[in-house]
């Protein structure tokens, strides 16, 4: 009975791989794969992918073994390689990458604006060395939403390019890696610039103001201050996620990001009542969209309350600087400032965040604590 139902399956597999095989004759096709089993199934993917449609054909196997002779046996029937231009590369690369991406989706659309930018579409091997630099060199030099690009922004982009390129390269696309020696141009900035204690006082009250007024743009920022979250953590809190002065965090960025942090009692009474007779599933912030917003939805409001609190505009990134700087000049450790921003080190929360000046104030009264402290 087993061996009957194992060549009815062969057959099956086999009429299959015969039907993609002549679907996709005439066509550019590319495999990727095999993919492990996803969460609740069993079988190993293979992927072929048509780029002149979007459409995809999976083919299923029981072990990685058989799924990577499928792999290849489908790379040997249908696959061919044809210099494709800069754009056709980055849609199949994305394609590959999608897989292990989270919230695969939006970081497509970054990762494609990223490229398209500053890279001409183009066959791939039309793109050299010195062609590389001088595109490179342009964007540098070139004006973003609000002034020069920064530093960090092309050197992202250059990234990028690279990343791209080595795929390439791997995948026999190209001969050359044109982007390998490309070096970033200028320093990036690191971290975000911060408010000053009393321009942090006066953000903080009118905040409250708003806040209490029933602004729950004024409540989101007020959480994010008392918390140092990122804005899309902010945004993706469910009711379900606060207890009392307790928040819950389901932060996707990394293995750090799940998190419990405690919240200053006035700023936790605000959300109790913003919350009150809801129901637990459902998001705390814009929840009349559809889709929890962008973090644009913060920026806007942070923008429009410094301005009418008659301060200098800064980012919901520079909320969290300020947090873990008052943190450490309040006296919490490094490890535990690190790990309510959801850091796997300090060393990050040191380089991106916390303002140097802090990281000495708190490790000067930690020594004078322990020296003129309590026996």
């Amino acid at each position: 009975m087993n061996a009957r139902r194992t060549e009815y399956r062969s057959r099956q597999l086999t009429k299959r791989i015969e039907g993609i095989v002549a679907e996709c004759q005439h066509k550019i096709v590319y495999v990727y794969g095999p993919y492990p089993p996803s969460e609740g199934r069993t079988k190993w993917r293979v992927i072929v992918y048509d780029p002149s449609t979007g459409g995809r054909r999976s083919v299923s196997a029981e072990t990685t073994r058989t799924a990577a002779s499928l792999a290849e046996l489908l790379r040997k029937e249908t696959e061919t390689k044809p210099v494709p231009t800069v754009h056709e590369a980055l849609d199949q690369w994305i394609e590959h990458k999608r897989v292990v991406w989270r919230n695969a989706e939006r970081v497509a659309r970054n990762v494609e604006n990223r490229i398209k930018v500053w890279i001409p579409d183009v066959p791939v091997d039309e793109i050299d060395a010195a062609r590389a630099s001088a595109l490179y060199l342009a964007v540098t030099k070139s004006e973003g939403k609000f002034g020069p690009l920064k530093a960090a922004t092309h050197h992202g982009y250059l990234k990028l390019a690279k990343e791209l390129w080595r795929w390439l390269l791997d995948g026999g696309h190209i001969e050359n890696d044109a982007f390998a020696k490309v070096k970033p141009i200028g320093k990036a900035n690191a971290g975000k610039q911060q408010l000053g204690p009393r321009e942090a006082k006066t953000l903080e009250r009118l905040l409250f103001d708003k806040a209490n007024q029933g602004e729950e743009g004024a409540l989101a920022i007020l959480v994010q201050l008392y918390l140092g979250l990122r804005p899309s953590e902010v945004l993706g809190l469910t009711v379900g996620a606060v207890d009392g002065i307790n928040v819950f965090v389901n932060g996707t960025k990394n293995k750090n990001a799940k998190r419990r942090l405690e919240l200053f009692a006035p700023v936790a009474e605000l959300l109790a009542t913003h919350c009150e007779k809801r129901p637990l599933t459902e998001r705390i912030f814009a929840r009349d969209r559809e889709k929890q917003p962008t973090p644009g939805w913060m920026y806007k409001r942070l923008h429009s309350y410094c301005d009418e609190a008659q301060i200098g505009r800064v980012c919901p990134h520079s909320l969290r600087g300020l947090h873990s700087s008052l943190a450490l000049e309040a006296g919490a450790t490094s490890n535990d400032v690190a790990r309510s921003l959801g850091h796997s080190s300090f060393a990050i929360t040191a380089k991106h965040y916390a303002k140097a000046d802090s990281i000495e104030v708190g490790k000067a009264r930690r020594v004078a604590d322990s020296l003129h402290g309590p026996k």
